[in-house]
């Protein structure tokens, strides 16, 4: 057998008896297929200690299947790759290879790998492709990658998807690592059962430590557990209590910090609450932006019409996963989803930052048409199917342009019940009541002042003119222009602007040039108008003072 050495003539050549993890896995790419680094499965190996390490006396067992590695002196914070012998050729040059003999396949789905010297366990993996970021890098070409190299638990939490441009790092650095990187331990899963609790963490149970019952408490009278203990052959923690749980009452669960791996950890409180069994429509889907600004991102908005909390935990939009883990949607609230939140927040100035949440991925909305699905555990909750001629006529360039629910109460796919958002809202609204919504819509047109007098003085006083209007649809568009007493044109306050069923506009009495309008007597124009043809005009008088005018 050839012998390889790591050649470094300043290395002094010691090797160690410590059963420490010095020697890890690293890197695993089991599923290559479609990728742009070679289709060859590997497993990289990294010397994690301060001397070489001679992996002669190492072992690999890739579901149960023993494999002797050959004698190679791995230098300190230095990789190799293992692979099949048909492999060796195709990954050398991306680092030092080690060939071996009988490689079993690894399969797409998860396996479990782990690394002996002699009879000592130094380190083991059970991968899983769910660990992957998303859908896409699951389905092949992309790598599973340690993410904190000194964190010696090896939970899933601790690995992801490479996010190399070629899919992998075999013979370098992981392209996720981060040596300060500490995962986040929490509840992913609660019921209530009268009782007791049945709780599920987000960290594999073989890495939780020894819980006593005092390390959890609830809120409301509950106080701590009588007793725990964990169900048989699985991952769930019973919590047993004295005095039944009301499932009508929202409860606070709090866990004491819990030592992992060394570390200590704080696990974020916990809403608990009975969830109601979610039917059709419940969460109804609200607006959906599909052909955003070029700088922009789509993003699909939901509304809980209950007057309950749902846990989004579990949801699918289309094909993806909304969370993991406890995602509450409070009462008759929005919640904006998109896979870019930063970029939501830069084009639309009016969201409302809080409720956008960031997912791994957004299924592809296109730009002429599609279907936006919502998915809980139990099935489907709404469906919208959307084509670009739903948006207004008098809209021109649709792009960051929403399409809005008109109704909660109407279904989703009656026609006319998505129409586009009001230009003069910014043609969004992320996060916030819709600008066309119809729920109890006017039937007479009003469009009238908040006062008849506004003083520009910045002393918090009517400092801004306010015109409010009030329509009975949310297809028209307004012209709005103020005029000085003697009918010179100040501003062109709106030009052209769609607008919903209500609203409220501010004038600065500045004009065109942002000079500031003197006191005296000015006059409101507006004009709304239909695609039908119907058109009216509304207009009216108001004054100007400054603390140094009486009128």
């Amino acid at each position: 057998m050839k012998i390889k050495f790591y050649a470094l003539c300043m290395w002094l050549i010691v090797t160690t008896n410590t059963y420490s993890q010095d020697v890890m896995i690293n890197e695993i790419m089991a599923n290559p297929k479609n990728g742009e680094l070679p289709a060859v499965e590997y497993i990289e190996l990294m010397n994690n200690s301060t001397s070489v390490q001679d992996l002669g006396k190492l072992s690999l067992n890739i579901n149960k299947k023993n494999l002797q590695i050959p004698t190679y002196l791995l230098a300190p914070q230095q990789f190799v790759i293992l692979c099949a012998q048909d492999g060796e050729e195709q990954l050398a040059i991306y680092g030092n290879v080690i060939p071996l003999v009988n490689w079993p396949q690894l399969n797409n789905s998860g396996a479990t790998i782990q690394l002996y010297r002699g009879n000592t366990l130094l380190d083991e993996v059970v991968y899983k492709d769910s660990w992957h970021q998303n859908s896409s890098k699951k389905s092949g070409g992309w790598s599973l990658e340690r993410i904190n190299p000194n964190w010696t638990c090896n939970m899933k939490s601790n690995w992801s998807s490479s996010i190399a441009r070629k899919g992998g790092t075999p013979g370098s650095p992981n392209s996720i690592t981060d040596k300060t990187y500490l995962p986040k331990v929490a509840i992913a899963q609660m019921e209530i059962l009268e009782k007791a609790i049945r709780m599920r963490f987000n960290i594999e149970r073989q890495f939780l430590p020894e819980f006593q019952k005092e390390d959890f408490s609830i809120d409301h009278g509950v106080n701590t557990p009588v007793s725990i203990s964990w169900m048989e052959d699985s991952d769930f923690l019973l919590l047993n209590f004295d005095q039944t749980i009301n499932p009508q009452e929202i409860y606070t669960l709090t866990v004491n910090e819990i030592e992992l791996c060394g570390q200590l950890l704080q696990v974020p409180e916990y809403l608990l609450f009975d969830q109601p069994q979610v039917r059709y429509n419940d969460i109804v889907i609200n607006e959906i932006l599909f052909n955003p600004q070029k700088e922009g991102s789509d993003f699909i908005e939901i509304y809980n019409r209950t007057d309950l909390p749902i846990n989004l935990q579990g949801w699918l939009l289309g094909n993806r996963t909304i969370s993991d883990e406890l995602l509450l949607l409070e009462s008759q609230d929005f919640l904006v989803l998109t896979a870019e939140k930063e970029k939501i927040i830069r084009t639309h100035a009016n969201a409302v930052v809080d409720r956008v949440y960031e997912m791994t991925s957004l299924p592809a909305y296109p730009n002429q048409q599609g279907v936006v699905t919502l998915y809980s555990p139990g099935g489907l909750v709404d469906s919208v199917y959307y084509h670009a001629a739903m948006h207004s006529s008098w809209i021109k360039n649709p792009k960051g342009i929403s399409l809005e629910r008109q109704s909660y109460e109407e279904d989703s796919n009656l026609p006319e019940n998505f129409k586009s958002a009001a230009t003069i809202a910014g043609g969004s609204t992320p996060g916030f009541r819709n600008s066309t919504h119809t729920d109890n819509p006017n039937k007479k047109i009003d469009l009238f002042l908040t006062s008849k007098t506004v003083s520009p003085d910045d002393d918090g006083f009517e400092d801004e003119l306010e015109i409010n209007y009030r329509l009975n649809g949310a297809d028209y568009m307004l012209n709005l222009n103020i005029y000085a007493e003697k009918g010179t044109l100040v501003n062109r306050l709106i030009q052209q602007q769609s607008v919903g069923f209500d609203g409220k506009i501010k004038w600065d009495c500045r004009d065109e040039n942002t000079q500031k309008a003197a006191p005296g007597h000015y006059i409101y124009w507006a004009e709304i108008y239909r695609e039908n043809g119907f058109r009216e005009i509304f207009k009216g008088a108001f004054v100007i003072v400054h603390k140094s005018h009486q009128y």
